[in-house]
């Protein structure tokens, strides 16, 4: 059990680790992503100011000498700057002058193919794209920015540029950004390492009440099961052997712990509605009419009834309510055929016949192994799940084996507990 609970924390730990993780990596991502967008912005917007002052001088003496300085002033410095185009419009948007370091036409042609529309106002606006071709791809940022009169708040002119960022500052922006990341999971990591054995000493205490309680239902189940054998003038040593066969059975068909667990709980209780049952036709010596017969097939009905009271309980009706049907449909009381007969049911109905038949009761002396198991073969289709038949011959001789020569109740028991301690504890 401590060996479970350890897997179980290890695996939910290591699952909310990874969510968290994922979750927090898209958020930083996304916010890191926007940090180098902002950077880079920044600093399109730092180097675009060397241009104002060539910008105004121009402004304040427009005529064909001053823009033949302007234009050169401007080629001289696009040389050594980030800006691979550079355009300038005066306050009515008319472009002045359009200069580049790279085909202009190319460009233009890919900002129109990605519908990349800035517009002229008072704000710096920005769009990032690539370029790609047969030998790269290139990080560029358009942006936009007004100038300002240094008299007055009023427009002046834009300067429109593609601003292309270097491979070199592109990783040293995406490795912050991968340090950062790191960090955060790092974190996240530390944190789960951290929680691992306080969540493990927070459930010592409630495990062993889980323990405690399943234990105190393990017991409530034999005490009425062997409440009822021993009205029925039987001992408990049906309900174990009944049991343990029916977990034989189930451990070959792979079922699901839950179900397992669902088809002890009915096993050991199958027979309760028999409290409801009178004295007079429960111990009945003599064959039973058909009104008393009608009767006692009453007991599964008192059965369910019983058992719904509980909620602990409920995955046991299956085998109370149908461990009496047939797979031919002849059974009760419900007369449901084949399939539609619950698996767990089909699996008790084998068992409880197998055990009925290799054991001593008043009435009747205990049939071998082989005229039991040829029996059951025999009710193969009609009476039993063929499928179940096939099966639990091929484990039933070593099954019988074992309990055969099992005398003792207590010694039965402590089987049982064996065998049920990885469905309940």
């Amino acid at each position: 059990m401590k060996a479970n609970i350890h897997t179980i924390v290890i695996k939910r730990l290591l699952s909310a680790s990874i969510l968290i993780a994922l979750v927090v990596s898209a958020i930083v991502l996304y916010i890191e992503l926007e940090r180098i967008e902002k950077n880079v912005v920044h600093m399109a917007y730092e180097e675009s100011m060397q241009y104002v002052s060539f910008y105004d001088k121009y402004k304040k003496n427009q005529n064909a000498d001053t823009f033949q300085v302007f234009q050169e002033e401007i080629n001289d410095q696009l040389k050594k700057s980030h800006f691979i185009i550079l355009e300038f419009y005066n306050e009515k948007h008319h472009l002045l002058l359009s200069l580049g370091t790279v085909d202009v036409a190319e460009i233009r042609n890919e900002l129109i193919r990605k519908d990349h529309k800035l517009l002229m106002d008072d704000n710096v606006n920005y769009k990032t794209f690539f370029v790609h071709n047969a030998f790269t791809n290139e990080l560029y940022m358009e942006v936009e920015i007004p100038f300002t009169r240094h008299d007055s708040k009023l427009i002046n002119g834009y300067l429109k540029g593609i601003y292309k960022v270097s491979s070199k500052e592109v990783w040293n922006m995406v490795y912050d950004a991968a340090f950062e990341l790191a960090q955060y999971i790092a974190t996240i990591i530390f944190t789960a390492l951290v929680l691992y054995p306080i969540i493990i000493r927070l459930n010592k205490g409630l495990l062993a009440s889980a323990n405690d309680l399943s234990h105190a239902n393990i017991t409530l189940l034999k005490v009425l099961g062997g409440a009822i054998a021993k009205r029925d003038s039987d001992t408990n040593t049906h309900n174990y052997r009944v049991t343990i066969y029916a977990i034989y059975l189930a451990q070959a068909l792979k079922l699901k712990k839950r179900e397992v667990r669902a088809l002890i709980k009915g096993a050991f209780l199958h027979d309760v509605g028999k409290i409801g049952i009178s004295d007079s036709i429960l111990l009945k010596p003599d064959k039973l009419d058909d009104a008393e017969f009608k009767e006692m097939q009453r007991h599964v009905i008192y059965g369910v009834d019983i058992i719904n009271n509980s909620e602990w309980l409920n995955d046991a009706v299956d085998v109370v309510k149908c461990h009496h049907e047939r797979f031919d449909g002849l059974g009760y009381f419900g007369g449901l055929a084949g399939k539609k007969i619950p698996l767990n049911a089909r699996i008790f109905t084998i068992v409880d016949v197998f055990d009925a038949l290799t054991s001593k009761r008043p009435y009747k002396k205990a049939f071998s192994y082989a005229e039991s198991i040829e029996i059951i073969k025999k009710g193969s289709g009609s009476h039993f799940d063929p499928e179940l038949v096939t099966l639990f011959e091929q484990i039933a001789e070593e099954c019988y084996l074992q309990l055969s020569i099992i005398k003792k109740e207590d010694i039965l028991s402590q089987k049982l507990d064996f065998l049920i301690k990885d469905y309940f504890f």
